[in-house]
């Protein structure tokens, strides 16, 4: 059976499983959580945080007025690019001994666009990267395996062991 590592993660969190084959009932393979991570730099945005405002830095009375909100956009980006270093670090822990396999990384848009890059350079070439642009960091390991089998990212599991 290849081998197969499967990431789920956000800005605050992120999942690294490993497909085990046998693992489910009646032999089924089924996915095994290796690391949870935090991320403890990252603060809530957009529907996450309702009552966040953006603040100015200048006094109306003294002249015009500048959002701070490029600021703080560009120091989210840095602590998700920080995170996505860890992230990718923990993942190449995990296949360090592989010498193929599939690592499914699923991850919001942003995120994933961030990680990509990092991901292949932290893994061998023979290791491919497949992606999803989903953000399934709360479900549990059964019902992602089923999200990704039903999307052809990773092997499903039989039915009713058949």
């Amino acid at each position: 059976m290849t081998n197969w590592c499967v990431v789920v993660a956000d800005g605050a969190r992120a999942r690294i499983f490993v497909l085990e084959p046998g693992g489910g009932r009646a032999g089924d393979p089924s996915l095994l959580e290796k690391a949870d991570l935090a991320n403890a730099g990252y603060s809530a945005r957009g529907a996450d945080a309702p009552h966040m405002r953006t603040e100015r830095n200048t006094n109306r009375q003294t002249g015009p007025m500048h959002a701070v909100g490029e600021k703080r956009e560009q120091h989210r980006l840095e602590v998700e690019r920080r995170f996505g270093v860890r992230i990718a670090e923990r993942v190449a822990e995990v296949v360090k001994g592989w010498n193929e396999g599939s690592i499914v990384l699923v991850a919001d848009p942003r995120l994933l666009g961030l990680m990509r890059e990092m991901l292949r350079e932290a893994v061998k070439s023979e290791i491919t990267l497949k992606e999803l642009a989903k953000d399934y960091t709360r479900l549990s390991a059964t019902e992602l395996h089923e999200h990704l089998a039903s999307n052809g990212l990773i092997p499903m599991r039989r039915r009713n062991g058949a």
